[in-house]
């Protein structure tokens, strides 16, 4: 209930001041002219930001307009935040963990699998147990200001049937990050491969299976035509798509130019959150019933036995060697046990 109450309590926020800033603002506000680039393809990224665009010109009263501009417009996505960092870029949404090598702390926010149970435990651990600050204190070091936008689950689809732990192993299939991790320690084989080989690669055999988003952006990038089954429960819960804003940029704003951007970056973040929700449900529903997907569901012995390899991945973060990744372990540990899932 206190979840609910305090993303209820985030959405009104965004809404009153959507309706008070934009007329009470000074005329002598600077103005700005930005661009930000996303990880994402161009109709998913006018999907996802078109409303906090157009919310920030509405609530700056014209003072901040941002142009939006789809993954490798301007930048590869692999030099984004040495972009955002010298300006090149004035802001950018990014998959949170991209650079987990750079900002060991962000390994946490890529989504651990077999953690969350909902995304409403993800929301509440970034806004409201201290993760935030701990990535925030991570990117700084850059010259970037982080701010939390969309979180996501990671679904698993694949040419076999995963109806139990052992069916990961000797599976080769795309994957990085902690979802690479994590079917390692199963006993299946991982390839990092870009988005735009991946169909290709699923088509021919080379990987028999991928994550990519869940049921959502899997049904966009076409991987039922190829792939017939679905895992569930969805291995991770608790991605993120993030914003880094140029340092040197967010001090140039003034103090209420920093509360619309933000406010209006995690009021629209959460609402596009809830549409992906949607789109997602949809996606596999259509997956199911007119493309045979098989939606495959473990049960909770076999969750047992994939918890048991994530756990042992996040006891490796806490004997690692940077201060900021241990201390959100530290953070994700005591909230597991508020939640009654450890002891």
């Amino acid at each position: 209930m206190k979840k609910a109450r305090f993303f209820l309590a985030t959405g009104l926020v965004v809404f009153l001041v959507f309706g008070m800033v934009g007329v009470s603002l000074a005329a002598d506000q600077p103005k700005f002219k930005l661009r930000l680039q996303s990880h994402l393809i161009p109709d998913d990224t006018k999907r996802g930001l078109t409303r906090f665009a157009e919310g920030v010109k509405a609530m700056s009263g014209g003072a901040i307009e941002i142009s939006l501009f789809g993954v490798g417009a301007i930048v590869p996505m692999k030099e984004t935040l040495q972009a955002v960092s010298m300006g090149t870029l004035d802001i950018a949404m990014y998959p949170e963990g991209f650079w987990f090598k750079t900002i060991p702390v962000s390994w946490v926010g890529m989504g651990i699998p077999f953690v969350f149970r909902d995304l409403e435990e993800a929301k509440y651990f970034m806004l409201k147990k201290g993760y935030l600050e701990l990535l925030r204190e991570g990117y700084a070091k850059h010259n970037v200001y982080m701010i939390p936008y969309e979180p996501f689950s990671i679904g698993l689809m694949t040419k076999q049937p995963v109806n139990k732990a052992e069916d990961l192993k000797g599976m080769k299939l795309r994957a990085y990050g902690t979802m690479a991790d994590w079917m390692g320690k199963l006993g299946a084989s991982t390839v990092v491969i870009p988005g735009g080989e991946l169909y290709t690669a699923l088509a021919t055999g080379v990987v028999s299976g991928a994550h990519w988003g869940d049921a959502g952006p899997m049904y966009i990038m076409k991987f039922h035509e190829v792939l017939k089954n679905y895992m569930k429960p969805e291995p991770a819960i608790g991605s993120w798509n993030n914003l880094i804003v140029n340092a040197d940029l967010w001090k140039k704003f003034t103090p209420e130019q920093r509360a619309i951007v933000e406010t209006t970056a995690i009021g629209c973040g959460l609402m596009a959150s809830n549409e992906t929700r949607v789109i997602c449900t949809k996606s596999l529903n259509d997956m199911v019933n007119k493309w045979e997907v098989k939606v495959n569901t473990l049960p909770e012995q076999e969750l047992e036995k994939m918890r048991k390899p994530s756990i042992e991945l996040q006891k490796e973060v806490m004997a690692g060697k940077d201060p900021l990744a241990v201390k959100a372990m530290g953070l994700l540990n005591d909230y597991m046990k508020e939640l009654g899932y450890t002891k």
